[in-house]
């Protein structure tokens, strides 16, 4: 039997270790790496956030025509009890917003199977503390919308005659287009008039085509200066409260020029998108679609689809895919 070589210590020691030199590379390669992917991990993460976005305002978009087809007409911006003329669409006998109107048509009509009394109207009670539109729609809460601390408005809206008060006000990240299922043409001399809210308009009313109206758009649940109750400096985006025009669920009401005159020409003409905007690039007064991506913002056809729309828009084809019958020639691009 052959002899092993004699081998010192130090050499024995030595073999099965790194040096210094070679961890530090290691980690410098491992640290690259990281820095590499993370853009890429992080781009994943947006596009799945976007792509779950979309899928709600297909959702929502579903559900619009759905209930089209049930009440033979759309769904109002929102609706009132005591407005002039009296709303007769059907879908609420009380105050109700675009979206609480359409919940018989999405989340399995449960919410609205709920509520105990005040049937049409969000401020329904479905249990001891809570009213209808106190409860958060998954469905009306965009992943990426992180601009309230909060998805729920926590003691949002007070009057001395409910049931319970104050009320929390649940948000939501999309609103409806207010020149679609508004009623502007009731009162065109004041923009600000809250009878000009309820449409009953059909498909029908939608002359220049649903592939080329935009029916949806994201929203913030919160814009605003900081410093107030969730930071929505007293207005948010909230699904079911109908009680204050800073909390409708709704854009495009306001034209960029404030004005009353139907002859001035930024009276069809509303404000650009925003995209991630800063808080005190929001005002509640504008009105404004406000995406939640950065660069763009999600909208829903009036057709059932769904698009990017890129911020720096062209005034013209943003004027002429909200209002649903000027027979303008701009299209989107």
């Amino acid at each position: 039997m052959l002899a092993q070589p004699f081998r010192p210590a130090h050499d024995l020691r030595g073999r099965g270790g790194f040096t210094l030199v070679e961890l530090l590379v290691v980690i410098a390669i491992i640290g690259t790496l990281v820095g590499l992917l993370l853009p890429a991990v992080q781009a994943a993460r947006e596009a799945a956030r976007r792509s779950q976005s979309l899928n709600n305002l297909k959702q929502i978009g579903l559900a619009v025509h759905n209930a089209h087809d049930t009440m033979k007409c759309f769904p109002p911006a929102v609706a009132f009890w005591w407005s002039s003329p009296t709303y007769t669409g059907g879908y609420t006998q009380s105050d109700g917003t675009f979206f609480f109107c359409l919940t018989p048509y999405f989340e399995e009509g449960i919410l609205p199977n709920s509520i105990t009394n005040w049937k049409g109207s969000g401020l329904g009670q479905i249990d001891a503390n809570r009213a209808a539109m106190s409860v958060v729609l998954p469905t009306l809460v965009a992943p990426n919308d992180a601009s309230a601390t909060s998805p729920t408005f926590a003691g949002g809206f007070s009057a001395g005659w409910m049931w319970k008060n104050p009320v929390d006000v649940a948000l939501c990240s999309y609103g409806c287009n207010f020149q679609v299922f508004g009623r502007p043409e009731n009162v065109p001399a004041d923009i600000w008039n809250w009878n000009n809210t309820h449409g009953q308009k059909t498909m029908s009313s939608i002359i220049d085509g649903t592939s080329k109206t935009i029916f949806l758009a994201e929203r913030r649940m919160g814009c605003g200066p900081a410093g107030q109750p969730n930071n929505t400096d007293t207005f948010g985006n909230a699904w079911g409260h109908p009680a204050d025009d800073r909390y409708w669920p709704v854009f495009a009401r306001i034209n960029v020029g404030y004005t009353n005159s139907t002859a001035d020409p930024n009276y069809r003409s509303f404000f650009l998108p925003l995209a991630t905007p800063q808080r005190s690039q929001c005002v509640w007064s504008e009105t404004r679609a406000i995406g939640h991506s950065p660069g763009v913002v999600l909208c829903g056809m009036g057709d059932g689809s769904t698009r990017a729309v890129n911020v720096s828009v062209d005034q013209a084809a943003w004027n002429a895919a909200i209002l649903p019958k000027d027979r303008s020639t701009a299209e989107l691009e």
